[in-house]
């Protein structure tokens, strides 16, 4: 329809005046139509909304009420079920009770067994293990002793028999060495004696050349320099006092070297004094033998550790065992040897006599 109308309208037969007024018409006409169609839509949009409104709130009604119903039905049968169960509760907590206590009981019971077996054998392995300690300590510092005593033993032994082996090497060396050093002295000498003759050949042409060379200079000094000159008399005074000046230092120097010379001797004697006081003192009652080692071995002990060091070989010289304290005097029987023989007139008072000399050539005071 809408083309035909349009048809009409393109066509000549109506004029401008009459197509205007058609096409106002046919719009006021359309514009109506379709207000009338939306009016009615609108109207049955509306009507199928309500209907389904009802009918989904009848839905969710039917539906929340058979869950509300459901979900209480459940919430009786839970309450129903747990009065059972807190009367079943009620009724046996005593016999649970009971259980747990005889449980814990039972496991307190055998935790406290397995503490003291524990503890039993903690003891005894400390035992065992203390035992072992002290078994070991003890035999450890018997081992010790004893290599202590050895060792002592074995170094009086080498200084006994040390001399001895010491003198046939030295016997052996010097007969070895000899032929050697006759050699070596006899090519040495050889070479020597060459080279001072021609040392002394070059000294006799040095000497010449001396002895010319003073010659001279004593010339040129008696002839350009009078005896009676001021340069002359200064010279002369400069050289007493240069040579008074050196006598002087040499005298204070050959004093100093006396000074010192008497000291050292001073003090020598007095160490050699105490170390053969302290020696006799020690070695007095051994025998000749015994005290001829113990003297070997002290040879080389300061004269401050004398008496410790004949404390720790005595033992070993004498074949005994170390006293209990080193500290203490040895007691010994003293015994007399009558012989022919006279007795050594004692040397302390000539070693003092020595001393109070020296003191007196030191210039120091003897009181």
């Amino acid at each position: 329809m809408a083309d035909i109308f349009n048809g009409i309208l393109e066509s000549d037969a109506i004029s401008e005046e009459m197509k205007t007024q058609i096409q106002e018409t046919w719009k006021t006409k359309l514009d109506e139509a379709r207000e009338e169609i939306t009016a009615e839509l609108r109207d049955e949009f509306a009507q199928r909304y309500e209907n389904d409104k009802s009918q989904i709130v009848e839905a969710m009604d039917t539906m929340l009420t058979d869950r509300i119903t459901a979900e209480i039905e459940e919430l009786k049968a839970d309450r129903a079920s747990l009065a059972e169960q807190t009367v079943a509760y009620k009724t046996n907590i005593d016999k649970h009770i009971g259980l747990v206590d005889k449980f814990v009981a039972e496991q307190l019971a055998k935790e406290v067994k397995e503490l003291h077996a524990d503890r039993t054998n903690l003891k005894g392995n400390f035992a065992k293990l203390e035992n072992f300690v002290v078994k070991q300590l003890a035999k450890e510092l018997t081992e010790f002793e004893n290599d202590k005593k050895a060792v002592i033993e074995q170094k009086v032994k080498l200084v006994a028999e040390g001399k001895k082996m010491i003198a046939d090497a030295k016997q052996r060396f010097v007969s070895k060495a000899a032929g050697v050093v006759e050699k070596t002295v006899e090519k040495s000498l050889r070479s020597e004696l060459s080279q001072l003759k021609e040392d002394i050949k070059v000294a006799k042409e040095n000497n010449f050349g001396r002895k010319v060379f003073d010659a001279f200079a004593g010339e040129y000094m008696s002839s350009h320099l009078a005896e009676g000159t001021e340069v002359r008399k200064l010279q002369k005074e400069l050289e007493a006092v240069s040579v008074n000046t050196t006598e002087a230092e040499s005298k204070i120097k050959e004093k100093d070297a006396e000074i010192e010379a008497v000291q050292t001797k001073l003090r020598i004697a007095e160490d050699k004094n105490v170390r053969e006081k302290t020696l006799t003192e020690l070695t007095t009652n051994l025998s000749k033998d015994k005290r001829r080692v113990m003297n070997e071995l002290l040879e080389s002990v300061q004269t401050s550790d004398l008496k410790k060091q004949f404390n720790k070989y005595l033992p070993a010289v004498l074949n005994e065992s170390a006293p209990a304290e080193s500290n203490k005097t040895i007691v010994t029987e003293s015994v007399t040897e009558v012989t022919g023989n006279r007795e050594a007139p004692a040397e302390t008072s000539s070693s003092n006599g020595d001393i109070v000399e020296l003191k007196k050539l030191a210039g120091l005071g003897v009181k």
